[in-house]
């Protein structure tokens, strides 16, 4: 994988991944007004597909792959067992 895009991937998958726990925990405590955590949810969703897509773009694949973000977890297992076509520069 490219380091360019590792930095990335970290940035994008993990930190949309903690905004989408907050979102949901915050949609979930309030349930009379959840617009607020739904929010937060979605911001922490395109947050998440934005890193699955610099993921699959720095293991050298279109960045359509990063479209798996959608289907979340099963989504970036799928992404992890893809090819990396970037091996022989990542190893010189």
């Amino acid at each position: 994988m490219l380091k360019e895009y590792k930095r990335r991937t970290n940035i994008g998958v993990g930190i949309g991944w903690l905004i989408m726990l907050i979102g949901s925990a915050q949609a979930r405590s309030h349930p009379s007004a959840p617009f607020f955590g739904l929010c937060v949810l979605l911001i922490g969703a395109a947050l998440f597909i934005w890193g699955c897509v610099q993921y699959s773009k720095g293991k050298g694949h279109s960045g359509y792959w990063g479209a798996l973000g959608l289907f979340w977890l099963l989504g970036l297992v799928v992404l992890v067992f893809l090819p990396d076509r970037h091996k022989a520069q990542t190893a010189a």
